[in-house]
């Protein structure tokens, strides 16, 4: 029987333990206003957190799990003084990037969870959607039930999941793996997708539409710019893209500019729309 003491708890007699999942982990339990020595129950919550800090090193998902059961919980309180403390002694990172990692650890989760595509996709996907019908006609590699991610990867998908969620996140992560036929995909290809996905705010793709624009990247993505006509327009897009971000000040940098030297404004702003005219003569006839 396990030892029950705050003060050490020794799980299981002190045998040494096999490797801990995440389904093995406590459930977090928001206690923002925990203090004082840890009870029972938290001091084998916390153990449990440490094992993982320490049988997982490697595993960055599965120990940014076990931080966020221990941040949420407060139950590093114990042993330092603050969280800031906690994580740097555990993680050796800052606590940005620490909430960072617990972010895409929500995202890997997700992916590691045993079934297939339809099952897991997101709820705003039908089983008989078009994306998914035509990933079956097509014939792609078969992707195995449940993905692994790497720590880039999830990095790079946080603008997905700040436009949408996790779940959307992971269904885009699994329409790239589908389309490459891995079941794991390098964080490099993964950010050079996201930054060709518009962002929610300038276009609101729902989630079919966005997982096939992902698919239709994949197969387009090339290996050199020069001999890609697909990535030489998507090129163009991203440019255009950029420039459309950065006019959001414009208005209110003219009218100080008028304000300022009405002539020159003026001028500038002649300039401006001959800049715009002749882009508009490159938009394509689409």
């Amino acid at each position: 029987m396990a030892q029950r003491t705050a003060d050490a708890v020794v799980i299981a007699q002190g045998r040494p333990q096999p490797m801990l999942s995440v389904a093995e982990l406590p459930e977090a339990i928001d206690s923002p206003d925990a203090d004082g020595p840890l009870s029972v129950d938290e001091a084998e919550r916390w153990e449990l957190c440490r094992r993982s800090f320490e049988q997982f090193a490697q595993a960055w998902w599965v120990m940014a799990t076990a931080m966020d059961v221990a941040l949420r919980g407060r139950l590093w309180r114990r042993d330092y003084a603050t969280a800031e403390a906690f994580i740097r002694d555990v993680a050796g990172m800052s606590t940005s990037n620490a909430y960072r990692q617990i972010a895409g650890a929500r995202v890997a989760a997700i992916l590691a969870r045993p079934g297939p595509l339809e099952l897991l996709a997101h709820p705003a996907f039908e089983q008989g959607s078009n994306t998914l019908s035509r990933a079956r006609d097509s014939g792609p590699a078969t992707v195995p039930e449940g993905l692994t991610i790497s720590q880039r990867a999830a990095e790079a998908l946080t603008p997905i999941r700040a436009d949408y969620d996790d779940e959307t996140a992971a269904v885009v992560y699994r329409a790239v793996a589908e389309a490459t036929g891995r079941d794991s995909v390098p964080g490099t290809v993964i950010a050079r997708i996201v930054r060709q996905l518009p962002r929610r705010a300038d276009e609101d793709l729902d989630h079919d539409a966005l997982c096939e624009l992902a698919r239709i990247l994949v197969v387009g993505s090339p290996r050199s710019p020069d001999d890609d006509p697909v990535r030489r327009f998507a090129e163009h897009v991203d440019a255009a893209r950029d420039f459309a971000a950065s006019t959001r000040g414009m208005p209110a940098a003219y009218r100080a500019a008028v304000a300022a030297d009405p002539a020159v404004a003026e001028r500038l702003a002649a300039r401006l729309k001959g800049h715009l005219t002749r882009a508009a003569k490159n938009f394509p006839d689409a």
